[in-house]
C-alpha cells in the first residue's frame, strides 16, 4: 500500500492541465493586446478620417470664396458693402453656396452637425501684409482697403469635433481691355477754331501715327460737319482746298479716315467688365456725375450724366493715367483741365448730336472714342487732344482671382 501511494505522490499526469491553463492565459493576453491595439488603431484611423474631412470641407469652403472673390472682387469702394462672414447658414450672396458646398463630400463625418465659415480681410496692416496673423486681421477691413488687390482669405471647418483651419493671401488678375488705338475715333468731327494750329496730335510721343476717323463722308452742304468744317459756300473744289488746307494744320500728321467703321470700340462684355470694375474701386455713377475732381480714377463709370468741367483742374497724371467711360449723356471739357488717359462714350442711346467737346485750353492726353454717329466738337485756342498710345495699356479690368505663391497655409491651435 505505501509502494502504491508513492507511485501515485510520483505521477506527473496532471501537468498537461497545468501547462494548457498557462498556455490559454498567455493566449488571452495576447488577444487583449491585440484587440486593444485594434482599438486603438481603429480610432486613431477614424480621428485621421475626421481631421481629413475637415481639413477637405475647409480646402473646399476658401476655394469656393475666391470663386466668389473673382466675380466680385471687393475694391476700394467696398466701405458701404464688405464681404460678409460667411457660415453654413449664411444666404449672401458673396458666400459660398453651402448646400453646394456640402454636396461634394460623402464621407460619414460630414452630417447635421458639421460647420464652416470663412472671412476676407485686408492686408492693410504692415505686419499682415504678406504674413497672416488672426489677431491683427481681426480688425482689418473686409474689402481691399489699400488698392493693392490683395486679400487674405481664412476659411475653418469642423466635422465630429475636429477643426482645421486655413488661410491665403489672393490676388486679383488684372485683365487687359482691347480698345481700337487713336487719338479720336467719331462718328462726326466738329472743328471749331478756323486757325492754323494743331488741335490734334495724333503721333505724340510714340514711333507710330495713330488713328484720327470719322464713320461719317463728307459731302457737298452738308448741315452737320462730317470732318471738321462745312463744305459750304462757293465752288466745291475751292471748298475741299481750304478744308484740306486747314486739316493739314489741325491734324497733324494729317492721316484722317472717312467712313470708318460703324461698330462700338469696345465689346458689351468689355463695358461690363469695366463697370464692375469701377463699382468695387467706388467710382461708378448710375446718375449725374462726378464732383470736380472725380474723373480721376484707374476706370470711372457715368451711366448717365450731363457732364461739364472747366476749372484748372488735373485727371490723373502721365504715370497713372485713367479712363473714363460714359454710356449715356454728354461730356465737355473747357477751361484749363487735363485729363491723362481714354475718353469713351459708348453712346447707348444712339445719339447724333455734339455727346463729346474738348474746348478752350482743355487737353486729353490718351485718346477720345465715341460710338455711333454722334458729333466731337475738338478746337479752341491750343492743342486739345494728343495720342498717348500707353494710356490703352492701362486700361484693366478685374479678371479672375489666385493664391499668392507661398501664402497658403494651415493655421494650427485655433
Amino acid at each position: 500500500m505505501t509502494r502504491r501511494l508513492r507511485r501515485r505522490l510520483g505521477a506527473e499526469d496532471g501537468t498537461a492541465i497545468v501547462t494548457a491553463i498557462v498556455l490559454l492565459a498567455v493566449m488571452v493576453g495576447i488577444g487583449l493586446a491585440t484587440m486593444s491595439s485594434v482599438d486603438v488603431q481603429s480610432a486613431e484611423s477614424g480621428a485621421t478620417r475626421q481631421r481629413e474631412s475637415s481639413f477637405n470641407l475647409a480646402e473646399a469652403a476658401m476655394s469656393a470664396q475666391i470663386f466668389q472673390l473673382a466675380r466680385d472682387w471687393p475694391g476700394g469702394g467696398s466701405a458701404v458693402n464688405p464681404y460678409p462672414v460667411c457660415t453654413r447658414t449664411s444666404t449672401a450672396a458673396r458666400c459660398p453656396d453651402s448646400a453646394q458646398l456640402l454636396s461634394l463630400f460623402t464621407s460619414p463625418d460630414i452630417d447635421a452637425g458639421t460647420q464652416w465659415s470663412t472671412t476676407v480681410r485686408d492686408n492693410v496692416s504692415p505686419d499682415n501684409a504678406s504674413f497672416y496673423s488672426d489677431q491683427l486681421a481681426q480688425t482689418a477691413p473686409q474689402y481691399d482697403a489699400n488698392g493693392d488687390g490683395q486679400l487674405w482669405v481664412r476659411a475653418q471647418a469642423t466635422a465630429r469635433g475636429r477643426t482645421r483651419t486655413l488661410v491665403a493671401l489672393v490676388r486679383a488678375q488684372q485683365q487687359a481691355e482691347d480698345l481700337p488705338r487713336g487719338a479720336l475715333i467719331t462718328g462726326r468731327l466738329d472743328i471749331s477754331n478756323n486757325g492754323r494750329k494743331v488741335l490734334i496730335d495724333a503721333q505724340g510721343g510714340s514711333s507710330q501715327s495713330g488713328l484720327v476717323a470719322v464713320r461719317c463722308v463728307p459731302a457737298l452742304l452738308e448741315l452737320t460737319p462730317c470732318l471738321g468744317h462745312k463744305l459750304s459756300g462757293g465752288v466745291l473744289g475751292t471748298a475741299l482746298a481750304t478744308l484740306n488746307g486747314l486739316l493739314s494744320f489741325q491734324i497733324s500728321p494729317n492721316i484722317t479716315q472717312t467712313g470708318y467703321a460703324n461698330t462700338p470700340a469696345m465689346s458689351a462684355e468689355g463695358r461690363v467688365r469695366l463697370k464692375a470694375t469701377a463699382i468695387a474701386n467706388g467710382t461708378y455713377y448710375a446718375s449725374g456725375c462726378p464732383s470736380a475732381a472725380g474723373l480721376t480714377g484707374a476706370i470711372v463709370y457715368i451711366e448717365n450724366g450731363t457732364c461739364s468741367y472747366t476749372a484748372n483742374t488735373q485727371f490723373n497724371s502721365p504715370s497713372a493715367p485713367g479712363m473714363v467711360l460714359i454710356a449715356r449723356g454728354s461730356l465737355y471739357l473747357g477751361g484749363t483741365t487735363n485729363f491723362y488717359g481714354i475718353l469713351y462714350h459708348a453712346n447707348e442711346d444712339g445719339s447724333t448730336g455734339q455727346i463729346m467737346q474738348t474746348q478752350g485750353n482743355a487737353t486729353v492726353t490718351g485718346g477720345v472714342l465715341v460710338d455711333g454717329m454722334a458729333t466731337t466738337v475738338v478746337g479752341s485756342s491750343k492743342l486739345n487732344i494728343r495720342l498717348d498710345t500707353g494710356a490703352f495699356d492701362r486700361v484693366q479690368s478685374y479678371g479672375s482671382a489666385g493664391i499668392v505663391q507661398n501664402t497658403w497655409r494651415e493655421i494650427k491651435g485655433t
